[in-house]
């Protein structure tokens, strides 16, 4: 199975380091989380390939995908309408992710699963209580703004819960695993698998033009 990691944030903005420094190899060995979860998933058998968001550039490996999945990675909070590209770095908003995931080549006619891969993104937030928390889950907005450009043939999910940024040994083996803090201890709660939900597109229904609303 092709496996895409879209790492959505701009090379040109100021702490575009910090996504390096987290997801790729800026941040040597101890960091470098993309390339862990990209051996891993070699092991098994699958193809995972990291591709990072460049500028009005096409991405050959995204071009290519018919079916498979796409990890959307980076940092993500219960209701915010924006993810992180690693700590302290840029914040993108739903909609500026679809437009940099649509102009990075991904086919309309794509009929994997996009999976929105960041913590508590199936979760809905109160709104206000945070400038970036709007109440719906993240995996919502992106699923609606996604169908609304016409991207109707693939699956969307969002995961509850915090979720690990690569895959570590826990009791089921090796696996991304929910996680909370318990006494001042990360302890494991289930696989991330056990926490992703399936988010159903809500169809954007126009109103009647004045044509239509005349002599209809």
């Amino acid at each position: 199975m092709n496996k895409a990691c879209f790492m959505p944030y701009n090379p040109s903005h100021p702490n575009y380091l910090m996504a390096q420094f987290e997801y790729g190899s800026a941040g040597g060995q101890d960091m470098d989380k993309l390339r862990k979860d990209i051996d891993h998933e070699a092991e098994k058998g699958n193809t995972a390939v990291a591709v990072w968001y460049k500028p009005k550039t096409k991405a050959p490996f995204l071009q290519s995908l018919n079916t498979g999945q796409v990890y959307i990675r980076g940092h993500g909070m219960a209701g915010f309408k924006s993810i992180e590209g690693g700590r302290g770095g840029e914040r993108i908003d739903y909609d500026v992710l679809v437009d940099r995931l649509v102009e990075s080549g991904l086919p309309k006619t794509f009929t994997g699963k996009v999976k929105m891969f960041n913590c508590h993104s199936a979760e809905p937030g109160v709104p206000g209580s945070d400038p970036e928390c709007v109440g719906p889950p993240f995996a919502r907005l992106v699923a609606d703004e996604m169908y609304s450009r016409g991207y109707k043939s693939c699956t969307y999910f969002g995961y509850f819960g915090s979720i690990d940024s690569f895959a570590k040994e826990g009791s089921q083996g090796k696996h991304h695993y929910i996680r909370k803090v318990v006494q001042g201890q990360s302890t494991e709660v289930a696989r991330a698998s056990e926490g992703r939900v399936q988010f159903f597109p809500t169809v954007r229904i126009r109103p009647p033009g004045l044509f239509k609303r005349l002599f209809g």
